[in-house]
């Protein structure tokens, strides 16, 4: 069976390529060959147009030169899903159509558009033949504004082969775009208060988005424990995990972070939120720890907590390997997969 699979180039930032990449390396099947058309990539506004643009044209001679079964399309919200689908469309009438969704916010992109736009939303929401989610709680949102049959896969990382957790460091390290929907500034608002606890400890913030905004901020706050490290590569992650003792990320929206996964996976402790799918992978007081959103108070104690309490720690990091071990590993991921493309083929 002949797979296309639509979204980002592997070699740009976020979840996504991420997601996208790990196919590229892992996915590995004697019945099903797969094909990668990249809608967006990083560079320039008008090397980001041509990509778009070029995938549109590409799209039909692929889907006909290769013999395509099956297009997988990621999508996320706002442009993502104006350009998805369209592709959707241009591919519904030669083969079936998995739409695998990634959003973070796209309950409150829907319920944000205009009634007309909404409308449009539903109608291209019933147009695959099977639409992915990475939570049951995303689940239960897609169901209502879909009669398409929806169907959860969690993400997944690669799992190290030992764990290099340091349980004596110094460094809360936080990955992913900086700015107010993964909670950037709510770190700053307790960043001082941390400081006066625990002087030799560093919050660490890796990723693009509203940096210097940010800065600004750090600034402006004094606050000397507080570093940007920009966007790092994946040798430079690798050097990171083996020198961190908490990833934080106090989101506001999200569908289900990469960055929880990776550093779980190298028994890294979380401290997060109950959005999204997040709570099908830190359960608390088990594997990690979580707040509400927005609740600045309690991530301070929660990180005062886990700073002040070594053993806490090491049990968590164990936990959480664990976690990743037997629910959100590669293999067992790409298996669904596999089952899923061979279901809508049969249908």
């Amino acid at each position: 069976m002949n797979i296309l699979m639509i979204g980002p180039s592997s070699a740009s930032k976020g979840g996504i390529a991420t997601v996208i990449s790990n196919f590229e390396t892992h996915f590995d099947s004697s019945e099903h060959n797969v094909t990668y058309l990249a809608t967006w990539q990083e560079g320039t506004f008008l090397k980001r147009l041509q990509t778009t643009v070029r995938s549109f044209f590409q799209l039909r001679k692929i889907i006909r030169q290769n013999k395509i079964d099956i297009v997988h399309i990621h999508m996320a919200q706002q442009g993502s899903f104006y350009r998805k689908s369209l592709l959707l469309l241009l591919s519904k009438s030669s083969c079936r159509v998995v739409l695998h969704m990634h959003a973070s916010q796209f309950d409150t992109f829907y319920q944000h558009s205009h009634p007309l736009a909404q409308k449009y939303i539903r109608w291209t929401l019933r147009q695959p033949d099977q639409v992915v989610v990475l939570s049951e709680e995303w689940a239960a949102f897609y169901e209502k504004i879909t009669d398409v049959p929806v169907t959860v896969i969690e993400n997944a990382v690669d799992m190290p082969a030992e764990s290099s957790y340091n349980a004596a460091s110094q460094h809360i390290i936080a990955f992913g775009r900086i700015g107010e929907r993964k909670g950037s500034y709510d770190i700053l608002k307790i960043a001082e208060q941390v400081r006066n606890a625990f002087p030799n400890v560093q919050f660490d913030l890796y990723g693009d988005g509203e940096v210097d905004k940010v800065a600004d901020e750090i600034k402006q706050r004094n606050l000397t424990n507080v570093q940007l490290g920009g966007w790092i590569d994946a040798k430079a992650k690798e050097k990171i995990l083996q020198d961190a003792v908490l990833h934080i990320l106090p989101s506001y929206h999200e569908g289900l972070p990469m960055a929880i996964l990776e550093t779980m996976s190298h028994g890294i402790p979380n401290i997060s939120t109950y959005v999204g799918g997040i709570p099908q992978a830190i359960e608390p007081n088990q594997n990690g720890m979580l707040i509400e959103a927005g609740n600045t108070e309690q991530l301070a104690t929660a990180i005062t907590t886990m700073l002040s309490d070594q053993v806490m720690r090491t049990q968590f990091s164990k936990a959480a390997r664990s976690t990743i071990e037997n629910r959100f590993a590669m293999a067992p991921y790409l298996k669904k997969w596999e089952q899923l493309y061979s279901k809508l083929n049969h249908k």
